[in-house]
């Protein structure tokens, strides 16, 4: 595959994946980082796209038959923690659009933690106050770090057992936080899968 053949496949799949935001291409690896913002969560290398994986990922990505991308320095393989989507992953829409919204979350959060620096305290996060700190403190979740690693689903269902009738836009507010962003700006994908997870959870417990 020639250089413009890969910037087409480029334009292609940030087509195809923009309903989780703007989104943008830079150089990366000897191909191009598919980016939202600065965060980076797939590659596209010669004629093929990955999705980047963190720890829990890589395990999900590997039940689908994704292999792992090998990035050769100075002719040393490296292997990158980003996986091949193939050609069933494409003809499948909902479960490649569930896996790159997966990736682009555990990238932004991955970013997150790096800068955790930045938040002295959860309030100072996105979308978050005084009082939904002291709402996650009594969850047991204590600090950013926790926050993000424990993940906006599971953050919410924690305080929605303590306090019953607490609404969704906080699973909202959380994730947002998580993300980086203002909660209007929250991806349509996450925010429906999201609320997808949501209903599925209050299934169970019928």
């Amino acid at each position: 595959m020639d250089r413009e053949d890969t910037k087409q496949l480029v334009r292609n799949v940030i087509e195809h994946f923009s309903e989780l935001g703007e989104l943008t291409s830079r150089s990366m690896f000897g191909g191009y980082g598919i980016c939202k913002g600065k965060v980076m969560f797939g590659l596209v290398s010669e004629d093929k796209f990955y999705l980047r994986a963190n720890n829990q990922l890589e395990s999900i990505f590997v039940t689908y038959g994704m292999n792992q991308f090998v990035y050769r320095k100075r002719g040393i393989p490296v292997l990158l923690k980003y996986y091949h989507v193939n050609e069933s992953l494409w003809q499948n829409k909902e479960i490649l659009r569930r896996l790159a919204t997966y990736a682009l979350s555990a990238a932004s959060s991955e970013m997150r933690e790096k800068d955790t620096q930045e938040y002295v305290r959860i309030k100072d996060l996105p979308n978050l106050n005084l009082v939904i700190e002291r709402m996650l403190r009594q969850a047991g979740i204590k600090s950013c770090e926790e926050l993000f690693s424990l993940g906006a689903f599971q953050s919410f269902i924690k305080i929605r057992e303590m306090k019953k009738g607490i609404k969704s836009d906080l699973l909202f507010s959380l994730a947002g936080a998580i993300e980086g962003c203002h909660v209007v700006t929250l991806p349509t994908a996450l925010r429906d899968d999201l609320t997808e997870q949501l209903k599925l959870y209050d299934k169970t417990k019928k």
